[in-house]
Order: C-alpha cells, then sequence, then structure tokens
C-alpha cells in the first residue's frame, strides 16, 4: 500500500432566496415579544440585571460549572482499535462579558426582530458583550440589522440555560433562519463557561464528543424537510461581512443547510473575513454549505473565507459549494461526504450531483486536509472564474483524500493564463467505479482521474500525488507538469465511528424515490435487498425487494438503522491520519 502519513504542511444564482428580512407577514406574531410569556430584558454593565432582565453571565441559571474537564476515552470506538484521545480545549476564548442583553423570546413561537437595533434602543449595540437567545423551541429566527464591530472586540451571540432549537416552522412561514447585516460578530452554540457562551447541557463535540454531537450543540436548526413555495435554508446571513458561525447543528433543510450570499442587487459588499467552523450539518435536501452566488455575474467577492473542522454529510446536492472565493481563503479539514443522494431525481435537474464544487475569482487560495467522499456526477467541481477586474489566482489543493466516484473524479474548469498558478499536491484519490450510466445510458466512463479544460494554462502542476485506478492521472490543460506522482493501491480512510454499516460501498447509499425523475422516461426505482437510503433524514436497509414503497410504511421490506453517530475522525496510526475533522 502506498503510505498514506505526509505532513500537515505549513498552514493549517440559479435560484432566488426568500427575502426573510422584512417579511414581517409571513412571521409569528408571538416572537416581538409581546403577549404570553417571554423572558429577557435590558442590558447590565455590572452583572446585575433589572426586573425585566433574564439571567446575566454571572446567573445560576447560566453554564454554571467552570469546572474544565479533560481526560481520553478509553472505550473500544468499533470493535477494532480506541478512538483518538478527547482533549478538551480551554474555556477562554472571549474574555467574560460584561454588558449582556436577553432576546425577548416566547416559547413556541418565531423570534422576530429584522432590526434589532431599532427594537432595543436602550442596547448600547457598540459595546455589547453578550447576545443571549433563552434556550427553548422556536418555529423560526430573525435577526436583522446587526451591528457592525471592530475585530477586537466582536458582538458574541449565544444560547443561554440550555439549547436553542429553530424549527420546525409553522406551514405558512416562508423562512426558518435568517440573520442580516453587521460585522465583527460570532454566532456560537460553544459552551465555554469563562467566556459565557453556551451551556453544559449542549456542548456538541467539545472534548472530542463527537459521536454523542446529534442533536447535542447550543443551536439546532431542524427544518423538517419543509417543501414550500420558498425552499428554506438551515441558517441564511445576507448583507453582511467579517463574521463567525460555529457550534451550530443543521439537518432536515429544505434546502442548503448554510447559506451564505452579499446579494449584487443589494449593492457592492464583499462577504469578507467570514469563518465557518466546527459546525455539523447533515440529512439536508440541499447543498450542506451554499456560499456566494452561482448565477452570472458580477457578484460580490469572498476575500478571507476560512472553512474549517466541519462535517457536511448526508446532503441531496453537493455537500460544499462555495464561489466567489478571494484572496486569503482556506478551507481545510473538513469532511465533506455521501453528497448527491437526490442524484436519480433532483428537483433542480441534473448536474447538481457532485460532491463539492468551488469557484475561484483572484488571489492566494490554499484547500488542504479535506475528505472527499462520496459522489455521483463530478467528484470534485472546480473552477477559475475571474470577473472583470479580478487579478490572477494562485491556488493550492494539497493533502486531500478523494474517494468514491460514480463518476469524474476532478474536474478544473473555467480559464487560467500566464501569471496564475495551480498546484495539485500530495492527495489521494481512490475508489472510481464508473456507474453513472445506471441513471444516464449515453453517459461514458472518464479517462483520466483529473481532467482540465483546454484554457487551463499557467504554472499548472501535479506532484506527489498518489491515485488507486487505471486511469493516467491527468489530461487536457496547456501541458500541465507531472512529477512524482504514484500509482498504485491506496488504503480506503477509517473513521473513529461513522455509522455506516461496514463492508457497504458508499455509493449503495441514496435518497429514496419512487421514480428515476432524470433518468430517460422516468422509470421507476426498484430496491433491492441490501440497497441503503434516507427517508426523512433516517436511515433504511433494504430487506425485501419492492417499488414504491416509502420506508416508514413498510417494515416488512424497509428496517430502520440506528442513527449514524457520525464520529468522522480519521482512527489514530492509520492512513490519512491528521485529515478532516480534528
Amino acid at each position: 500500500m502506498i503510505s498514506a502519513m505526509r505532513g500537515f504542511g505549513t498552514k493549517l444564482g440559479w435560484i432566488l432566496v426568500a427575502a426573510a428580512v422584512g417579511a414581517s407577514a409571513c412571521a409569528d406574531d408571538g416572537g416581538n415579544g409581546s403577549g404570553g410569556a417571554t423572558t429577557g430584558g435590558a442590558t447590565s454593565t455590572d452583572g446585575s440585571a433589572d426586573g425585566s432582565a433574564g439571567p446575566t453571565a454571572t446567573d445560576s441559571s447560566m453554564a454554571t460549572s467552570g469546572a474544565t474537564t479533560a481526560g481520553a476515552d478509553d472505550s473500544d470506538s468499533g470493535g477494532e482499535t480506541d478512538g483518538p484521545p478527547m482533549a478538551c480545549e480551554p474555556f477562554g476564548k472571549w474574555p467574560a462579558p460584561e454588558t449582556t442583553f436577553v432576546l425577548p423570546a416566547r416559547e413556541g413561537t418565531g423570534i422576530y426582530y429584522p432590526d434589532v437595533q431599532a427594537s432595543f434602543p436602550e442596547v448600547d449595540w457598540a459595546t455589547l458583550d453578550r447576545l443571549y437567545v433563552p434556550a427553548g423551541q422556536y418555529t423560526q429566527l430573525n435577526l436583522g440589522n446587526l451591528p457592525d464591530r471592530s475585530p477586537d472586540d466582536p458582538l458574541v451571540i449565544t444560547n443561554m440555560g440550555g439549547q436553542v432549537r429553530i424549527g420546525p416552522p409553522n406551514p405558512t412561514d416562508n423562512f426558518l433562519w435568517a440573520m442580516e447585516g453587521g460585522s465583527n460578530w460570532v454566532l456560537t452554540g460553544r459552551y465555554d463557561a469563562d467566556a459565557g457562551t453556551g451551556d453544559e447541557s449542549a456542548p456538541g463535540h467539545r472534548c472530542g464528543e463527537y459521536a454523542s454531537s446529534r442533536g447535542n450543540y447550543g443551536f439546532w436548526s431542524d427544518d423538517a424537510f419543509a417543501m414550500r413555495d420558498y425552499l428554506h435554508m438551515g441558517i441564511s446571513v445576507g448583507h453582511a461581512r467579517a463574521y463567525e458561525i460555529e457550534f451550530v447543528e443543521v439537518e432536515r433543510s429544505g434546502f442548503a443547510g448554510i447559506r451564505l450570499l452579499n446579494s449584487w442587487d443589494d449593492g457592492e459588499l464583499p462577504m469578507a473575513d467570514v469563518r465557518v467552523h466546527d459546525n455539523y450539518v447533515h440529512d439536508v435536501d440541499g447543498e450542506g454549505i451554499y456560499f456566494g452566488w452561482t448565477g452570472g455575474p458580477p457578484s460580490n467577492l469572498t476575500p478571507g473565507l476560512q472553512v474549517y473542522n466541519n462535517r457536511f454529510v448526508r446532503t441531496g446536492n453537493e455537500a460544499l459549494q462555495i464561489q466567489d472565493i478571494g484572496p486569503g481563503t482556506e478551507i481545510h479539514h473538513n469532511v465533506i461526504a455521501w453528497a448527491a443522494l437526490h442524484w436519480r431525481d433532483n428537483g433542480l435537474g441534473a448536474y447538481q450531483d457532485g460532491n463539492s464544487q468551488i469557484s475561484i475569482r483572484e488571489g492566494d487560495v490554499e484547500i488542504h486536509h479535506n475528505v472527499f467522499i462520496g459522489g455521483a456526477g463530478t467528484l470534485g467541481s472546480f473552477w477559475s472564474q475571474a470577473q472583470s477586474g479580478d487579478g490572477d489566482r494562485n491556488v493550492v489543493f494539497h493533502d486531500n483524500y478523494f474517494a468514491d466516484s460514480r463518476n469524474q473524479a476532478v474536474y478544473f474548469g473555467g480559464s487560467m493564463t500566464s501569471g496564475s498558478s495551480l498546484a495539485f499536491t500530495d492527495n489521494f484519490v481512490r475508489g472510481l467505479e464508473f456507474s453513472y450510466d445506471d441513471l444516464d445510458p449515453m453517459a461514458t466512463p472518464p479517462t483520466a482521474v483529473f481532467r482540465l479544460a483546454p484554457e487551463i494554462g499557467g504554472d499548472v502542476s501535479f506532484t506527489g500525488n498518489a491515485w488507486d485506478s487505471d486511469l493516467p492521472l491527468v489530461e487536457g490543460g496547456m501541458g500541465p507538469a507531472q512529477s512524482d506522482n504514484v500509482q498504485g493501491p491506496l488504503d480506503a480512510i477509517a473513521f473513529v465511528d461513522s455509522g455506516y454499516p461496514p463492508g457497504v460501498p458508499v455509493d449503495a447509499l441514496e435518497a429514496w424515490t419512487a421514480v428515476s425523475t432524470l433518468a430517460p422516461g422516468s422509470p421507476a426505482r426498484d430496491y433491492v435487498v441490501g440497497e441503503l437510503v434516507t427517508y426523512d433524514g433516517q436511515l433504511y436497509t433494504c430487506v425485501a425487494a419492492n417499488t414504491d414503497q416509502p420506508p416508514p410504511e413498510h417494515p416488512e421490506s424497509w428496517m430502520q438503522l440506528p442513527a449514524p453517530p457520525d464520529d468522522l475522525r480519521v482512527m489514530p496510526g492509520t492512513a490519512y491520519e491528521g485529515f478532516g475533522v480534528q
């Protein structure tokens, strides 16, 4: 086997989104703090509160356990070897808050403040340390006109007193969770007793507890696959820059799990310096993360983007779709797996069935230590797409794992000329078994692992890559340089506890459908014993051949499997250690 134990390196519009901000006619009337039993109130500067205020960071109803815990998990993680040690990140990511404000909210209704500054003029939004969302389950969340802050003094928005669950929405709601405006704010479900964020009861994957993190993040978005005139996002952010999203779980969104866009229709506003990390997006009908604009130019640039340590798994379309990338972007240590589950019946049509799509406009961009697993069309679809006024592009893909595609492994499209560079270094590719003709009889097998558009020129190199396939490594482009690449058998990646049935091919999992609408003639989908499907966010295995039998209604044909823990850390001591989530 070719060793995968290499170093970390030197560095770690085709759819209109319903405008949630300002859509007051579609929101619950209970989210404005009026009527019913509410919690929330005014700011404090000394840890105290007036009679209308909710708990502050020093109150006993906050995350009261200040004891830092650390240690290791010595339990067996799958019957073979022990899992990784679970060292806890120290508390104190931010200083303890001095001023806090608790949003008034009513359990079971929506939280609706499209202009949060106007709703609470008594708050000093330039200095507020914590904006707390009280624990509870709400049908919607809308926070608009968030303040502009400085990088060294961000506004931290967090849950208080327990978990905040957004959704499922009411039948007439046209959005689930929308945030708008401002800069240098942080949305976090992180439990940090010293910083006064989150709650001990909802720690997410803190201390390496990935296997028990499902349903246990401080913020949990659940759209229940609401299929309306407007497809919902698990969380959408617009007209903002320099913000951070962490320790948020998103599931069952009708469209993308996380949707981030500064629309050009609202004016030129680059979505700069955004950080999305330590999130868990799973079992969604569209993309896992959908960043930027996929329509025609012009569009807003996204420089300084940081996407890392996320799990984007079991998605209907691409698990990761990021457009308009600009200078200083780094995408690393993510697990992007079991994508394009709706490849047979995608409502958006063909060509929405890859694993990942990344479009780069200008600047230095680094994409490394990611795990890309499972796709139907093209596993990795990457593009060099400059707009008017953009500069050169210098792009490096290194130390990534690409595996299990029904069709092309990697395609790099668009155009590049002298002055730009593209390097694929120390990547691993395996599990290429062409089967796309199961859906499209006219499809033909790929002729190389990496395929470059004819217009990809400049300084293009492939160095130190390893691939397990009979295909040549690369074709196309304008004569890319190749050196020290190795063709031969590669180990499959080993996770601590994925929950995926052992020995079952990755491509055995699809979203259940009665009809393959994208196949000629839209034939019925006939299931055979052993096939796996997702249905309403649950996994089922076929135990009797059947056609047009929805799993929950036919236990004689389908057996529900346990919810996968998705502990997708790479097993220590195995190939690809150091890749993916940490």
